[in-house]
């Protein structure tokens, strides 16, 4: 009979477990999310009524990230081999340029590394996760994002994710597909069978809502490094699904971003947890200012009880109602029905309450925005200073979101190599497929940098109107100046581009036309200067 037995790699697991429930990482995480998303007052019961908040946490994060994020990156493969076959070596790296750029747009990566982003500037970290799948297509891999509470470090002091002993990656999955995969492993039929679905949801954002009627369990795949190869293994509590598997790669294929770094420890910071207290208080001020609009801010009615009836005093909310009042002329209607007046708010309530989210957003580097700037009225000085001023507080950021893309292109080169011992066929801008072999690419000792070009409108701006300056001031001509648009540019770049070659067009259709005028008009000349000194010309 089969002997349920907690499996090792399972062990790691509630190991890394207890040291994040230690530190509340999991509800510390969850809690920026739902302060993100608008739930401010998660948990406050005040009967029917729903408290207001003012969230400037989304603001402030879509400011942040945009500063990164607007920046393009650029892959550039380089050969550091020189010698009688450079130009080939330039060529091949040309081909892994494009072949990037194609990975880049099957992946979506556009979008995933806006949600990697922000992600990390809610909870400190995001990671990429790229993969060989053989239901994949050959020669391509999958990417799937990684959140923070989802994966555990060996050493969780070390920042360099390639120095881990060991990582573990936890997924919730279909227990159908964790039964196929165990199935394909060669699992008995007794370990199949105690596969069986959990409500161990603790390490997923808002895991309380998982659908129930679709069951899922936890699978934990285990990465470490041995003899200078990967090895994995995933592992349900009970059953080692996939025994250890030694993959083609010297580097783990994942991926780190890090919103703010921490001496010491291998997760960093966010921009969310600490910046919550002062969210709170502008919810709470904002709460005070309501219910003192409420209770003060309005004239409330005061009449002479039994001076009036109860339907009167139902009319006296209703507009231009008429009152019939009992009682003698000369008491006078004040004496009857009457209002208190209204007391005004302290201004300096309103006065911290605005001052408070000044000062947050300010001191998040989120409150000098360049959206009234014309870029055609104010000097291109003038703007790069302001820009350059805001960019500042994101210069960390950025260095990191460049190193980060540099990782995703070493794992891609290094899974280009080791996936593909045959070869690897890459398409030119022509459709031309082309054969690169294995060896080619080993011996090439290819490095990758990252150029950042930044797609931010009011940098665009800025170079179109620098360009245009000097088109105008005659230190380059139309040709040029279209030249040097690219496809970020605010200007129509292919209409402006068509007119250069209309243009160019033209002048050589012009040019052939006085050539053959030129040409005709010679021979003419040359012809009456023969007969005239009476040579005998063809057909004369």
């Amino acid at each position: 009979m089969f002997e349920t037995q907690v499996t090792d790699i399972w062990h790691d697991y509630q190991m890394g477990l207890d040291y994040l429930n230690s530190v509340n990482l999991f509800s510390k995480v969850e809690t920026c999310h739902n302060f993100m998303n608008g739930d401010q007052w998660n948990g406050l019961k005040y009967g029917t009524e729903r408290p207001p908040s003012l969230n400037i946490l989304q603001p402030m994060m879509k400011s942040s990230t945009a500063l990164v994020g607007h920046n393009r990156a650029i892959i550039n493969h380089t050969s550091m081999n020189y010698g009688a076959a450079r130009e080939e070596l330039l060529e091949i790296c040309r081909l892994l340029d494009m072949n990037a750029q194609k990975n880049w747009e099957r992946m979506k990566l556009d979008k995933v590394v806006w949600d990697v982003l922000q992600d990390s500037y809610i909870a400190g970290d995001s990671f990429l996760y790229f993969y060989d799948d053989e239901t994949c297509e050959e020669g391509k891999i999958l990417c799937e994002q990684i959140d923070t509470t989802s994966i555990m470090f060996g050493d969780e002091q070390q920042p360099d994710i390639q120095k881990q002993p060991y990582l573990l990656i936890i997924q919730r999955k279909n227990i159908n597909d964790v039964k196929e995969m165990a199935k394909a492993n060669g699992c008995s039929e007794e370990e199949i069978d105690s596969i069986q679905p959990d409500n161990d949801t603790e390490l997923q954002i808002n895991g309380d809502v998982e659908v129930r009627n679709h069951q899922k369990l936890t699978l934990v795949a285990k990465m470490w490094k041995k003899d200078g190869f990967v090895h994995i293994a995933r592992a349900t509590k009970t059953v080692l699904v996939q025994p250890d598997t030694e993959i083609p790669l010297h580097s783990y294929p994942i991926a780190k971003y890090t919103w703010k770094l921490r001496k010491g420890l291998a997760r960093g910071d966010g921009d969310v947890w600490d910046k919550i207290p002062n969210q709170i208080s502008i919810n709470k001020a904002l709460y005070r200012l309501e219910q003192s609009v409420k209770n003060t801010s309005y004239p409330i009615k005061i009449y002479r009880q039994g001076a009036i009836t109860p339907e009167q005093i139902e009319r006296l909310n209703q507009p231009g109602a008429s009152i019939a009042v009992k009682g003698s002329p000369d008491m006078g209607i004040p004496n009857i029905i009457s209002y208190l007046q209204p007391a005004s708010v302290n201004g300096i309530a309103i006065t911290y309450w605005q001052q408070l989210m000044q000062y947050t957003r300010d001191l998040s580097g989120t409150g000098d925005n360049l959206e009234n700037v014309n870029p055609e009225q104010a000097s291109g000085t003038a703007i790069a200073q302001v820009r350059e001023a805001k960019e500042l507080n994101s210069n960390m950021q950025t260095a990191g979101y460049k190193q980060f893309i540099e990782d995703i292109a070493n794992i891609w080169y290094e899974m280009l190599v080791a996936y593909n011992p045959d070869g690897v066929v890459i398409y030119d801008e022509n459709d031309i497929p082309i054969l690169i072999t294995q060896q080619e690419l080993i011996s090439r000792k290819v490095s990758i940098k990252i150029s950042i070009v930044s797609t931010d409108s009011t940098y665009v701006a800025l170079k179109d109107y620098n360009l245009k300056e000097l088109f105008m001031s005659g230190a380059i001509t139309f040709e040029e100046y279209v030249g040097s648009l690219d496809d970020t540019s605010s200007l129509p770049v292919t209409e402006l581009q068509n007119i250069v070659k209309e243009r160019q067009l033209r002048q050589q259709q012009n040019m052939m036309m006085g050539n053959m005028y030129d040409t005709g008009y010679g021979r003419m000349q040359n012809l009456q200067g023969m007969q005239q000194q009476g040579v005998e010309t063809f057909g004369g």
